[in-house]
């Protein structure tokens, strides 16, 4: 039972942690399946060498949490919580500690489950999120930072729902992005602005964070979906 008890703790808290740092990933604009894989990357000491892997290297939030992560892989944070509970706890082969332990199992297979599957914990992670992207400087973007190089030059890359006009001055107050590249559905990257892009396609643009909020709300659709 004590070795059931301290697999299902590790568990539970390795879960959490992965949860929560690819939610804050996922608002910071990397797309979910991408997060959570190098979540678990980051914590586990895995070091998946992806291109995927350099977008935590992009933006200043995203390296804290990819630091965190490291530091509590590093530290084996799971182990060390599994190893004080059951510390605190005790292993007993009593009737009383073996109920104890049953309940404490259960209790935390609930709270896996809580954390994995109820809308009430993606809300209140999602607003733990937002809160921690804020204070930092940052918040939700429904587009792909690619690189933010300061407030006004952040490259990031754009999935469109709707075609935009040929000329991106007629972008509106998107109009001061500039275009770089697009990315077709099979993922080829063609350099400069095509005379028609298509839906679908994925517009690769340079520009003040404002701009690629406008481009984003009038033509895109979001790469991150903040519904979990």
């Amino acid at each position: 039972m004590g070795v059931a008890l301290s697999i299902i703790i590790l568990f539970t808290v390795t879960t959490t942690i992965v949860r929560v740092a690819g939610v804050v990933l996922e608002h910071s604009g990397i797309p979910r399946p991408v997060a959570r894989m190098q979540a678990m990357s980051a914590l586990s000491g895995t070091g998946f060498t992806t291109t995927e892997s350099e977008l935590l290297l992009q933006t200043p939030e995203r390296r804290k949490v990819l630091v965190l992560l490291m530091v509590a892989g590093s530290l084996g944070l799971g182990s060390v919580v599994a190893t004080l509970v059951l510390g605190i706890f005790g292993i007993s082969e009593t009737p009383h500690g073996l109920l104890l332990q049953g309940v404490s199992l259960l209790a935390a297979a609930l709270f896996v489950r809580f954390i994995l599957f109820t809308k009430r914990a993606d809300r209140f992670i999602c607003n733990l999120a937002v809160h921690w992207l804020e204070r930092q400087g940052s918040g939700m973007t429904a587009y792909l930072v690619l690189q933010r190089l300061g407030d006004d030059a952040t490259v990031a890359e754009h999935r469109l729902a709707r075609v935009p006009p040929a000329d991106p001055e007629e972008w509106g107050s998107a109009s001061l992005l500039i275009p770089l590249a697009v990315r077709a559905a099979d993922g080829h990257v063609r350099h400069g602005w095509p005379e028609r892009a298509e839906i679908g396609q994925a517009a690769i643009l340079s520009g003040p964070a404002e701009a690629h909020a406008a481009f984003a709300a009038a033509y895109g659709t979001p790469i991150v979906n903040f519904t979990h």
